[in-house]
């Protein structure tokens, strides 16, 4: 999952590091989306200067991935 989403996720102009996962750096914070090593798992993480920032990141993320597995069940 994490592989397709490097290859096909549209994230504009961001910073793209696949280190471990994929982690999409803009100006204002950063998420990060990668497998889980305990489970069939994904785990995300983000950091912003504000909530709406968050919440703009993890609407970004939830968009991109539900184009490659619109049955992933989000769990916010």
């Amino acid at each position: 999952m994490v592989e397709q989403l490097v290859a096909v996720g549209e994230f504009e102009d961001a910073k793209i590091i696949t280190l471990d996962g994929l982690r999409v750096e803009y100006s204002y914070g950063w998420g990060l989306v990668r497998a889980s090593n305990t489970g069939a798992e994904l785990t995300m993480r983000f950091e912003a200067e504000s909530e709406e920032q968050i919440h703009s990141l993890k609407a970004l993320f939830t968009r991109e991935i539900r184009k490659i597995d619109s049955s992933i069940a989000f769990q916010w």
